[in-house]
């Protein structure tokens, strides 16, 4: 049964109400949305707390989810955005204040930030100048190197068409290699 098949099937099982199918989707996800959620908030405690309430949303809100456009994924990492959003929100700051600590260097997700570090021959130059770029660059760099989404599901989560993710992705990128040349620490 092909992965898009099986994740149908618990997603059905779990809006009948059979919370083995929900720990698997719990299983399948959590360590992705955990990584995502740290890389934005910076502290492991508020991110595990996050993280728990993306669960509990889901769990909320599974019986509204209806299969169209990019998927689950793209619907659950919605309600991640939407709950690190809030996080910030009751704090009073913005995303672009978090800081990258050492803590997010050690996350599952790592060896596909590890990829793009080195380019850059250091992730947390690497990280740090995700964390310059805008609000919207940053959640599509996020959302592709953390996360592994598509184009299409990275547009699901930002409410945005494919095409403007492209461009975002591609501002991002040109970005990035802007300021790594402006530190003399462009790839030849």
């Amino acid at each position: 049964m092909s992965e898009k098949r099986e994740l149908a099937k618990l997603v059905r099982r779990v809006q009948a109400g059979d919370v083995e199918a929900y720990g698997r989707i719990y299983d399948q996800f959590h360590d992705s949305v955990y990584s995502y959620v740290l890389h934005q908030v910076g502290a492991p405690a508020d991110a595990e707390d996050i993280t728990h309430g993306v669960f509990l949303d889901v769990l909320e809100k599974i019986d509204g989810f209806r299969w169209r456009g990019a998927g689950f994924s793209a619907w659950l990492f919605r309600i991640a955005r939407n709950d690190v959003l809030d996080h910030f929100r009751r704090q009073g700051r913005m995303m672009r204040e978090t800081a990258i600590t050492e803590e997010v260097m050690d996350q599952p997700s790592r060896e596909r930030v590890d990829l793009a570090a080195e380019a850059a021959s250091d992730e947390r130059e690497l990280l740090a100048a995700i964390g310059r770029l805008s609000e919207e660059q940053r959640q599509v760099v996020l959302l592709k190197l953390v996360v592994n989404l598509s184009n299409r599901q990275i547009g699901e989560v930002l409410s945005k068409s494919e095409g403007a993710v492209k461009a975002l992705q591609h501002r991002a990128l040109a970005a990035l290699r802007k300021m790594f040349e402006d530190k003399g620490m462009a790839s030849d």
